[in-house]
């Protein structure tokens, strides 16, 4: 069964390969034709979830059809799907008629080209299935098809990308595959004789993780002016790594003018980078940083386009282009907390840790961090997740934000996670509820929560913010962020002190899916708001680049403070649970004048009492004052 949490109920029986008058003759291969499923029993698992089944061939071909095994009792709305390695899902259809129980073969409206070598999953959607446990310990064959790492995989929710596995279970999805070079079909090889078990209790719902191709950046920076401050103020500093100047620490940083005061990281994650085109919508989207690259990325192209990139193992054709590595994400959720020792598999491909009895979490952040050449002095990118944000002890947490990395962030999706509002161990521990979940301000939250571990070691380094571009979760029915929230989400995270900007440029799931939001059509509705926003970003590097000032000008406001080229700025939201209206903030001593521009915006505020008041919309409002004494 799927899960986490064992149930006492293990009763056992073997399966048997055989001929079964009960299957369907099959136009081409499948891998359990000929299998007797008889004494397959039912799981006692009811929540709805998509089950599947991934494999790969080693010839082109198509699928013609779904097949799954049907529970007795069974009376689900069934809908079986076929998807790319990375989610896409590629054909869906309904049965037009279902036996009470055993193999349903479902046709295709129209067959599903595969290409030899690619991964692919076929899965259908129930409330009530038949599984056994320990199936996929080895890999299956059917002629040209083979299982791909840990075979059988399922999604809970309403019928997203199945990519969990438990226990190597089989669900009994099967397909028919027609190789192109064949005109007919012979059975597949035997299958094995494995344990069937009525499965453990399930696991909870899943978190979308990145994985898939994605887009790149490239900003022009157009800075508000040029060195120098303003009078010093008699304030308290907010701590932080250093600015520009902690990238000369890095001598490729440094020579790419990561130093350089005008300059602030753009990035976009996991993309693909192959046409001078795909180069040119990046730039014009504001983005300056690759984090992370599809293989056979064109590190040259990159290179002569003037951007930069974090490269994963291994990339021999690196040059200026690279400011660093990636080194790991979200082990401290796949591999857990401990002292284990990592296999080696990555989820999916079986078990992760050697033991199950402590996590493996930091052996996988070890092992990765030795992929990097000897030697070499690039900065090293980690990127965390519900781990290190709710699961862990500050203890646990620290030493995967402070082991490893030069660069670090954490990708809780505040406005789009379906469950994060309301998981019990996830935002409720914050104070996060339904009522103030979907909010600009709780970027802000996770900022504070990585700095405030990032600190724990007496040393510093840069954090930066991940954000979502589009519905990066396979739950059709999660929310998907808009424009708005997107420049809410990046602003308070600047005011929380992020030193860059990540975007999250996939979506799982909602009506379009991609892999490429800031390229695609999946982006329009988004990609003007991002545009300028980033645009904005690009302007502020100098301000931004600058050690801001503790000082509270309102408790109900989420602000930051800064002193640059002769002028104070001001970056002013709504703090999580404030509401929205007209608010006063107070400024500090030293602060004067009579007038504050709002920029962006073509006004300005008058300064009174000391003081501004000024209107915030909506909870994703943000204004930026500028105040010239």
């Amino acid at each position: 069964m799927i899960g986490a949490v064992v149930l006492s109920f293990l009763a056992t029986a073997g399966v048997v390969v055989t001929a079964s008058a009960a299957n369907q003759e099959i136009d081409g291969y499948a891998f359990f034709a000929e299998t007797d499923v008889s004494r397959v029993r039912v799981d006692p698992d009811t929540r709805p979830v998509e089950l599947g089944l991934r494999f790969t061939s080693t010839s082109d071909g198509t699928i013609t059809a779904v097949r799954f095994l049907k529970a007795k009792g069974d009376r689900s709305a069934h809908r079986v799907n076929v998807w790319d390695g990375f989610g896409t899902r590629l054909a869906t259809a309904t049965p037009r008629r279902e036996s009470r129980s055993g193999w349903q073969h479902v046709a295709l409206p129209e067959p599903v080209a595969v290409t030899a070598g690619q991964t692919y999953v076929v899965s259908y959607h129930t409330a009530r299935y038949r599984a056994t446990q320990s199936f996929f310990d080895r890999q299956l064959t059917a002629g040209p098809l083979s299982t791909a790492g840990t075979a059988g995989v399922y999604a809970y929710g309403s019928g997203g990308f199945p990519e969990q596995t438990w226990k190597s279970s089989n669900y009994w999805v099967d397909l028919a595959f027609q190789p192109a070079e064949e005109g007919g079909g012979t059975r597949p090889d035997p299958v094995p004789s494995p344990t069937v078990s009525a499965s453990p209790t399930a696991a909870p719902s899943p978190s979308a993780s990145p994985a898939p191709t994605t887009t790149a950046p490239t900003p022009s920076p157009s800075a508000p002016g040029g060195g120098g401050t303003p009078g010093a103020l008699d304030l308290p500093r907010v701590p932080w790594e250093g600015g520009p100047s902690y990238y000369a620490n890095f001598p490729q940083a440094k020579a790419s003018g990561w130093n350089n005061p005008g300059f602030f990281p753009i990035g976009v994650w996991y993309e693909g980078v192959y046409t001078q085109e795909e180069i040119d919508r990046d730039k014009a989207a504001g983005l300056n940083t690759y984090v992370m690259l599809t293989d056979q990325s064109d590190v040259s192209l990159i290179r002569r386009n003037g951007m930069y990139a974090f490269i994963p193992q291994p990339f021999s054709n690196r040059g200026n282009e690279s400011v660093g590595w990636v080194i790991g994400d979200e082990a401290d959720m796949w591999g857990g907390p401990g002292n284990g020792t990592w296999t080696g598999k990555y989820p999916g491909q079986g078990q992760i840790c050697t033991t199950t009895r402590e996590g493996c979490g930091l052996d996988v952040m070890k092992k990765e961090s030795a992929t990097v050449p000897s030697g070499d002095k690039g900065l090293r990118y980690a990127n965390y997740g519900k781990g290190v944000m709710f699961w862990q002890s500050d203890s646990d947490a620290s030493k995967f934000v402070n082991g490893f990395s030069s660069v670090v962030s954490n990708d809780i999706y505040w406005y789009t996670d379906p469950h994060v509002c309301t998981a019990p161990a996830e935002g409720p521990t914050y104070g996060v509820n339904k009522d103030n979940c979907r909010r600009a301000a709780n970027y802000g939250l996770t900022m504070d929560r990585m700095r405030e571990l990032d600190a724990m070691d007496g040393k510093r380094q840069p954090v930066w913010a991940f954000i979502e571009v589009g519905h990066p979760f396979t739950e059709d029915w999660a929310p998907t962020i808009t424009g708005d929230q997107i420049a809410g989400a990046v602003m308070n995270s600047l005011i929380h002190e992020a030193r860059g900007i990540q975007y999250f440029n996939h979506n799982f799931g909602g009506p379009c899916h991609s892999q490429h939001v800031l390229r695609d059509r999946c982006g329009d509705a988004v990609r003007p708001a991002v545009t300028e926003l980033n645009k904005r970003v690009t302007s502020l590097a100098p301000v931004l680049n600058t050690q801001s000032y503790a000082w509270e000008f309102n408790s109900g406001l989420d602000t930051m403070l800064k002193a640059h080229d002769g002028s104070y700025y001001i970056f002013a939201m709504l703090s999580r649970d404030t509401a929205t209206g007209s608010h006063t903030l107070a400024l500090p001593p030293g602060v004067t004048g009579s007038k504050a521009e709002v920029l962006f915006e073509n006004r300005s505020v008058p300064i009174s009492g000391g003081a501004i008041k000024d209107s915030f919309a909506q909870e994703f409002t943000y204004h930026i004052y500028k105040i010239t004494p």
